[in-house]
């Protein structure tokens, strides 16, 4: 029995990547959400009680960047979804 160790490394290597794409997509997406909130002056020590209220509004270009970068996360999910499961192709 021979085991291609060379075909177990790029399947483990291209995991990773897809796996490191998505959540930096995903991560991207909720950062262009934050955009307008209140910058943060007093660092880790702010309490809930303290928080204010939102600076200004986000612009709608973040709106649709944070859209596109989401549902690329969907695509990339339900991609994989199809591929693992034999009956869809």
């Amino acid at each position: 029995m021979d085991i291609d160790f060379t075909a177990i490394g790029t399947v483990a290597g291209v995991g990773f990547v897809a796996a490191v794409g998505v959540v930096l997509l995903y991560t991207l997406g909720l950062r262009l959400l934050g955009t307008g909130q209140p910058a943060d002056t007093a660092g880790e020590k702010t309490q809930y009680s303290e928080e204010t209220q939102r600076s200004g509004t986000t612009p709608p270009v973040a709106y649709l960047g944070a859209g596109v970068c989401f549902a690329l996360c969907i695509a990339a999910v339900l991609y994989g979804i199809w591929m693992t499961i034999p009956q869809f192709h």
